[in-house]
């Protein structure tokens, strides 16, 4: 199903451009929202082209009194010459809280239930997925997933919380702690918490019994009641990371929240009050569970530090936002540079572990996202192009053009010297991916990159429940981003066939950009 046949013209956000014959700047702009409107976003936006010249009656009704001017459900947004980070800022300003307030995808739990089965059979009965690579993959990938979506929107912590609240309560985490600490469903409920807080600790311990790696090593700091504190060390989400400012582990403070709620039926709020993000040498998570409340209805709170914490200051006139984003891009090149010397053992991200987690914990970071709203697959493709474009690489790619004759106009050529990056040995390192495959489309403006064992996807095939969902729209906005640094006209990336599909790889179309056609009003 589309997402044109999903979401209809009511629920579409309404994008207006006014624009005139003589205006400079106008076309600057139109592609601006071409780009935006052809990406994944297009299922969510009606855009509609005003030429004031010839629509004198709708200018004046707007008081429009130069161009160009963007104005989105009645509010003007921006005019003069506008960037993409101005709308698509704006844009996810607007969806965002609609997001989260909504109430989930039914489909989540079907698909959580198809990839638990998958994650048990490689991690309990060690049936490999991807019998050329075998089932890990480098921290520095399912890093990058969550630091390229914390830098979209302030709001998305919130969104990360109710993702992983939701993995914890429909995912494998429940049936772990069953494997890791018996007790847990052997005693009676008013103890099971406790029992339930020492599963917990061993799951996000180093152990051969449920290997996920998702952390070194966890303590339980205090237990009082029904209020604990739990310490990880070197969690997957941070390790490595640098002082942002912000704490970054709001999925696995979700998670912790979901799995206990699944465990003992009663609504639990996790806070996280320590963390790399923060310069600590730890995540610290604070566990409150609310005795008879009904599941999911605990609230969502974000640590506020007090006086002499270490935060980074914002200084200067920069206003908050636009610093939080320069932070961000600082924090993806500075954490991701980590994750490369990792690659390449120069540095290990995690001294007293392995630097690598197994797939599934990325695949239900992505699976439980994309299931909790049918915007989120638009957020994933966002996330991953601002990482094609900001995040590490750039370097080879920049060497493979030196032989090339710029600028370059060709889809194909661009497309064979992704193919060349993705196949550069460091790519192959971090076990993203095995094999990958380019095939030209049908004409010029169509091409396709077929990759295999892709970690985001590999084993889900939820076609056996007739979902048939595409999985990586995060892979596909990170292809777009790429292609981006070398091509004038930005490419669009639609992923057309994939593990969750029922296919044994995922298959990305790359066309030319999206135009929309004037509309009458």
């Amino acid at each position: 199903m589309s997402d044109e046949d999903i979401l209809q013209d009511t629920e579409k956000i309404r994008l207006l451009f006014f624009t005139s014959p003589d205006c400079f700047a106008c076309p600057e702009v139109e592609r601006v929202i071409e780009n935006i409107a052809g990406t994944s976003m297009k299922g969510m936006l009606h855009v509609s082209t005003i030429d004031i010249t010839e629509e004198q009656e709708i200018a004046a009704q707007y008081g429009i009194m130069s161009v160009p001017v963007v104005i989105m459900n009645e509010e003007r947004i921006a005019e003069g010459l506008i960037t993409e980070d101005v709308i698509r800022e704006k844009l996810w300003s607007s969806i965002l809280p609609n997001i989260i307030n909504r109430q989930r995808d039914t489909r989540l739990r079907e698909s959580m239930m198809i990839l638990t089965k998958n994650t048990i059979s490689s991690i309990i009965s060690q049936e490999l997925v991807r019998n050329n690579l075998g089932d890990y993959v480098h921290i520095g990938i399912y890093q990058q997933v969550m630091m390229s979506l914390l830098q979209l929107d302030p709001l998305i912590p919130q969104l990360l919380y109710q993702s992983g609240r939701e993995l914890g309560i429909y995912g494998a985490a429940p049936y772990y702690l069953t494997v890791l600490n018996p007790k847990v469903g052997a005693v009676k409920p008013a103890e099971r918490f406790q029992e339930a807080l020492i599963a917990l600790a061993k799951l996000y311990s180093h152990n051969n019994i449920v290997p996920l790696y998702l952390a070194t090593h966890c303590d339980i700091a205090k237990v009082e009641g029904y209020t604990a504190t739990l310490r990880i060390y070197e969690l997957a989400n941070s390790a490595g990371a640098i002082n942002i400012g912000e704490t970054l582990c709001h999925y696995t403070a979700g998670e912790i929240a979901g799995t206990i709620e699944a465990m003992i039926g009663s609504a639990t709020s996790v806070i996280e009050t320590k963390c790399r993000g923060l310069g600590d040498d730890c995540c610290e998570f604070e566990i409150e569970v609310f005795l008879g409340k009904e599941v999911g209805k605990a609230p969502y709170q974000v640590y506020e530090p007090k006086e002499g914490d270490k935060r980074v200051q914002f200084l200067g006139e920069i206003p908050q936002e636009d610093f939080r984003r320069q932070l961000f891009y600082e924090f993806i090149h500075e954490t991701t540079q980590h994750g490369h010397n990792s690659l390449l053992m120069k540095e290990a991200l995690r001294p007293n572990d392995v630097d690598f987690v197994h797939i599934s914990a990325l695949q239900q970071q992505i699976i439980s996202l994309k299931f909790r709203d049918k915007f989120c697959g638009a957020l994933l493709y966002s996330a991953g192009r601002e990482l094609g474009v900001i995040g590490p690489g750039k370097n080879i790619i920049y060497q493979l053009l030196q032989d090339e004759t710029l600028p370059i106009n060709s889809l194909k050529t661009a497309t064979e010297i992704i193919m060349q990056y993705m196949t550069h040995p460091t790519n192959y390192l971090a076990r993203g991916y095995s094999f990958v495959e380019v095939r030209e489309g049908e004409d010029e403006e169509e091409m396709f990159i077929r990759i295999y064992e892709c970690a985001y996807a590999s084993g889900a095939n939820l076609s056996e429940t007739n979902l048939n969902e595409t999985l990586c729209d995060f892979q596909s906005g990170y292809l777009a981003g790429r292609l981006a640094l070398i091509l004038k006209d930005p490419p669009i990336v639609t992923e057309t066939k994939c593990h969750g599909t029922g296919h044994n790889f995922c298959e990305f179309r790359i066309e030319k950009g999206y135009s929309f056609d004037e509309e009458e009003n």
